[in-house]
């Protein structure tokens, strides 16, 4: 037995599936602190938030992780280093999309109870892609966002960076595996979080190590190759 349903009846079905649909165009959401299982790595990744009279550790930046078959909705927080298992893949960070796919030129970060729009800055856009192999994590570092301080007469400015300094991305390693060793994490996290050890540990020799090369360039003497 068919059944016929009204135009008003129909509206919410159509508005629910669109909803559905549009969290695939969106990005999806990345497993926060997720368990390591074969086939899967992860990202390291938190927000900086500076006012002009200091941080604050309240808002959030969100920002999209892609590569040619996956997208990722990414929230940095200000108050914890986020570790999210995504698929392997080579990425690059990019603008959020809308409900239907559509990039979005500007970047939203809230700032307090704050939200300010800023153009995405292009700093980012330029970065080398992000190589994520199975069972492995990379370290994105700090997404910066400043507020300036605000003229008479004006509109507030915030200024937008991604800080992926060698010192940055060793902190990032090394807070989340003191939040391994701390009886506050809870149970569930902690354990999935235990489960990277082994890659958390390869990471923060390879990031010890461009800090080590980064100093004896510096501070060494380069040698001279003379014609024969």
């Amino acid at each position: 037995m068919i059944t016929t349903m009204s135009r008003h009846g129909a509206l919410p079905l159509l508005f629910a599936a669109a909803l559905l649909l549009s969290g695939g165009c969106q990005g999806t959401s990345p497993k926060r602190y997720g368990e390591a299982a074969l086939g899967f790595g992860a990202v390291l990744i938190r927000a900086r938030l500076i006012l002009p009279d200091g941080e604050t550790r309240i808002g959030s930046i969100a920002m999209n992780l892609e590569s040619a078959n996956d997208s990722y909705r990414l929230v940095a927080l200000p108050d914890q280093t986020s570790l999210l298992r995504i698929e392997p893949d080579k990425y690059r960070l990019g603008p959020t999309r809308n409900m239907f796919g559509m990039l979005q030129k500007n970047l939203k970060v809230r700032i307090g109870n704050r939200v300010y729009v800023v153009p995405f800055p292009r700093d980012i856009l330029r970065k080398d892609r992000l190589n994520v192999r199975p069972t492995k994590i990379v370290a994105i570092g700090y997404i910066e966002a400043r507020l300036l301080p605000i003229q008479r007469g004006r509109e507030p400015r915030v200024e937008v960076r991604l800080d992926d300094s060698v010192a940055s991305r060793r902190r990032l390693i090394e807070d989340i595996i003191q939040r391994q060793m701390d009886h506050r994490t809870p149970t569930d996290i902690r354990d999935n979080l235990i489960s990277w050890t082994r890659s958390l540990e390869q990471l923060l020799i390879q990031v010890q190590g461009e800090q080590d090369n980064k100093a004896s360039y510096k501070f060494g003497t380069p040698d001279v190759v003379q014609d024969e």
